[in-house]
């Protein structure tokens, strides 16, 4: 375990297009403590629960351990697969409204959680139908934020097709990962937590754009043909399908282009950053939180995965 910071700005990975080579477990914190989580090409962050792969994003401040989903079987860093996730969906059904951006949203509301978006309900169903089953092991207190703060202070940011830059937006060009989650209305819990905004039905979420940072896939310039961000081909997050984050970009007109959009952050085929507006269609990856007085057995390698005992 590391516990330097690293440079974000750098790709962690094996291959030789990255600029970085780090790989292992690094500490940071959120808003429950110390956090573990891993980076680069590491293999030792498989985990087999409800019959499906998964992969350790890290281990959250209050002890419970977040997972991303990778598959029916176990997949190597990079391996180019549809199996590593659950189906392909748009974020929302329009993308002319900032609202458009929330995970839930409401018109108006630049934090309303009133009505699921599409890839939610993508998401809920997936939890019905393969993880209902094993409930008593999912933690229902850790959130998924899905961050609307905004950097510009002028009227109506936020709402209708005002100009927004959300902050995530910035701490991806800035290469600045921050774990914790500003507004709790952003912070999405199911209702029996003790935090957040209660208002999910199923526990269960996306991976935010900082824990891609924290990942290994470095931060940077990212609109379109401007992007000159350094891919990162043998990530343990690289699927060779664009796959969405939970994270909004904001609601504007983007470098070289003449329409405004709603966008939220994705990930490219080769482990690099991109907006998208939220009518899309790209890869759905689920990402649940084990509680964290559960015994677990094994090593993390794909011949000796995590479990639950």
């Amino acid at each position: 375990m590391y516990d330097y910071t690293p440079n974000f700005t750098k790709s962690a990975c094996d291959d030789e297009t990255c600029e970085s080579h780090e790989k292992g477990i690094f500490e940071t914190t959120d808003a429950d403590g110390t956090s573990y989580y891993y980076r680069g090409s590491v293999e030792n962050n498989y985990f087999k629960f409800a019959d499906l792969w998964w992969r350790v994003i890290r281990i959250n401040g209050d002890g419970t351990i977040r997972l991303i989903y990778d598959g029916t079987t176990a997949h190597d860093n990079g391996e180019s697969s549809t199996d590593r996730q659950i189906g392909t969906s748009q974020f929302n059904p329009s993308y002319n409204n900032n609202m458009y951006v929330g995970y839930m949203y409401t018109s108006g509301n630049a934090h309303g959680t009133g009505t699921s978006s599409t890839i939610k309900t993508a998401v809920d169903t997936f939890y019905d139908q393969k993880l209902a089953s094993y409930a008593s092991y999912i933690d229902t207190n850790a959130g998924f934020c899905g961050d609307r703060s905004t950097l510009n202070l002028q009227s109506g940011v936020g709402t209708g097709n005002v100009t927004t830059y959300n902050k995530g937006y910035i701490r991806v060009v800035e290469s600045t990962p921050d774990l914790t989650c500003e507004n709790t209305s952003d912070l999405y819990t199911v209702s029996t937590s003790t935090k957040g905004n209660k208002a999910l039905s199923k526990p269960i979420g996306l991976i935010t754009a900082d824990e891609v940072l924290l990942s290994g896939i470095s931060g940077g310039v990212f609109d379109g043909s401007y992007n000159h961000q350094k891919t990162s081909p043998n990530g343990y997050l690289t699927t060779g399908n664009v796959f969405w984050t939970m994270t909004p970009a904001g609601g504007y007109v983007p470098f070289g282009g003449t329409t405004w959009n709603s966008y939220v952050f994705v990930i490219g085929t080769s482990g690099r950053w991109d907006d998208d507006n939220t009518t899309s269609t790209y890869g759905v990856r689920p990402v649940i939180n084990l509680r964290s007085d559960l015994i677990i057995t094994g090593d993390g390698s794909k011949t000796n995965p995590y479990q639950v005992s």
